[in-house]
C-alpha cells in the first residue's frame, strides 16, 4: 500500500486552529522586534547537549545567501522540548491523532531535530527503531502500529532521505564513522530502488515519471549524497528535480501536492484528487528548496522561492493567519474542505524559511518567527488541532533553519 498524504485536520480543529492563528497578527512579546538582535546563549545554557559534539546547540549558522529570523535560543529550546514530551516515546516518534501509530516520516523529522539539537540519545533510538523496520530493500516501512506491527509496507522516500541526511551530520556532529557508513549504505538503496533515472520515485514500490512528489525533492541533500558517496549520478537528480518543479510550479510557486515529471499535477496515492492541487503535502516543497539556496545560492532555487514567497505576502499582508490551508495551482480555493480554513505550522512554517532567501522579506519572517512561537510555546499549543504531530513538527523544524540551526555541518 502506498503512503498517504499527511492526514488533514477535522473541521472542528481547523476551526480551533483558526482562532489560535488569529492570536498570531502581533508578535509575542516574547518574540524580539525587527531591527532587534538574536538572543544567542551559550551551549551550556542547554543541559540537553551531548558531551564533546562538534557543534552543539546553539548554533547560529550564518548564510550569505538568506537572513535569519531575529530569533531567541531559549524560545526554540523550548520548542523543542515540547515537541520531545509530546511526540517522543522513548522508542520512536508516535501520532496522537491516528492511534499513536509511526511513519517513516517522522523518524525522519525526528532523526534532524535530534542531530541539530545535539540529542544523540534520542536520534540513536529513532535510528534504531527505523532499521528494525526495514523492507527487503533496506528502506523503512512507510508506516508502523502502536504494537510494532507492519500497517503500511514499502518505503516512502522522504522519509529515507531525511534519516540519510541526518545519518551524514551525525557523522560529523560526533565525529564516529558508523553514522557515516549507515548513511552510505542507506543512499545507496535509495539509488537503486527509490529512482527512476533521475526521477525521485515516491516509495519504493510505485511512482516514478508518472507519480512523483515534488515535496520530497531536497536538492541540498543530493549534493551532500554525491560527495559522500562519490557517485555524481546524484546530481542529475538535483538538475531532474529542478526541471519538474519549475514546470510544476507556474507563476505562484503553488506545486501540486503530487505530478508526473512533466510538472503536471495527477491523483496522489489510491486515486486521491487532491493530488492536484496545493496541499498539505506541497506545503513542505520551500522548506526543502529554501535549504538548498541557503547552503548553495543555487539561482533555480531563488527563481521557485521568489514565486511562493511572493504570494504568500500577498495573501498574508498582516498575519500568517491570513494564509488558507490549500490553494489550486493558479491560488484559487480548491474544491472540498481543503483550503477551507486557516494554515497550521506546516504551511507557514516552510514559507517562512522561504522568505529568508534574498533578505527582503523580513517583515514575514518576523510574523512566521512569532506565529511559530506562539503555537509551540504558549498556551496555544493546547487548543485542538495546533500542536499536532505533523503541525509540530514542521514547526520545530522551521524554528531551527530559521535560527541558523540546520545546515550542512559536512561539507
Amino acid at each position: 500500500m502506498p503512503p498517504r498524504s499527511p492526514q488533514q485536520p477535522t473541521a472542528a480543529c481547523l476551526a480551533a486552529l483558526a482562532l489560535c492563528l488569529a492570536a498570531c497578527a502581533d508578535p509575542q512579546t516574547a518574540t524580539p522586534t525587527p531591527g532587534g538582535m538574536p538572543v544567542m546563549k551559550d551551549p551550556s545554557s542547554y543541559p540537553h547537549n551531548t558531551a564533546g559534539a562538534a557543534f552543539p546547540y546553539p548554533q547560529g549558522h550564518a548564510s550569505s545567501t538568506c537572513t535569519l529570523a531575529v530569533y531567541n535560543t531559549d524560545v526554540l529550546a523550548t520548542a523543542y522540548m515540547n515537541w520531545k514530551a509530546r511526540f517522543f516515546d522513548g522508542t520512536r516518534i508516535v501520532r496522537p491523532e491516528n492511534n499513536n501509530d509511526t511513519v517513516s516520516e517522522g523518524i525522519g523529522y525526528g532523526m534532524l531535530i535530534g542531530v541539530y539539537m545535539n540529542d544523540q540519545p534520542m536520534l540513536d533510538a529513532l535510528w534504531a527503531y527505523g532499521k528494525a523496520h526495514f523492507d527487503s530493500h533496506g528502506l523503512m516501512n512507510w508506516n508502523i502500529g502502536s504494537g510494532g506491527n507492519t500497517i503500511g509496507s514499502g518505503s516512502a522516500t522522504d522519509g529515507d532521505e531525511d534519516m540519510a541526511w541526518a545519518l551524514i551530520m551525525a557523522g560529523k556532529q560526533w565525529n564516529t564513522a558508523s553514522y557515516t557508513t549507515d548513511a552510505t549504505t542507506l543512499i545507496r538503496n535509495l539509488k537503486s530502488y527509490a529512482l527512476e533515472g533521475n526521477v525521485l520515485k515516491p516509495g519504493d514500490g510505485f511512482g516514478g515519471a508518472g507519480q512523483t512528489n515534488p515535496s520530497y525533492f531536497a536538492p541540498s541533500y543530493y549534493r551532500a549524497f554525491a560527495r559522500v558517496t562519490g557517485d555524481s549520478a546524484w546530481m542529475g537528480v538535483v538538475d531532474q528535480s529542478y526541471t519538474i518543479l519549475a514546470a510544476a510550479s507556474g507563476s505562484a510557486g503553488l506545486v501540486p501536492n503530487w505530478t508526473n515529471s512533466s510538472g503536471s499535477g495527477v491523483a496522489g496515492p489510491g486515486g486521491d484528487q487532491n493530488g492536484l492541487y496545493f496541499g498539505y503535502d506541497a506545503c513542505r516543497t520551500p522548506f526543502r528548496i529554501a535549504m538548498d539556496y541557503c547552503e548553495t545560492g543555487e539561482p533555480r532555487a531563488k527563481a521557485y522561492l521568489d514565486k511562493i514567497v511572493g504570494f504568500y505576502t500577498a495573501q498574508a499582508p498582516d498575519a500568517v493567519n491570513m494564509l488558507k490551508d490549500g490553494y489550486t495551482t493558479s491560488g484559487a480555493n480548491p474544491s472540498g474542505t481543503l483550503g477551507d480554513y486557516s494554515a497550521g505550522m506546516a504551511f507557514y512554517g516552510p514559507g517562512g524559511t522561504a522568505a529568508m532567501a534574498g533578505g527582503a522579506q523580513v517583515d514575514f519572517v518576523r510574523r512566521v518567527w512569532a506565529g511559530l512561537v506562539n503555537q509551540t510555546t504558549s498556551g496555544a499549543m493546547n487548543s485542538s488541532g495546533v500542536f499536532t504531530y505533523y503541525n509540530a513538527s514542521w514547526g520545530v523544524l522551521s524554528m531551527l533553519a530559521l535560527s541558523g540551526n540546520f545546515w550542512d555541518m559536512a561539507p
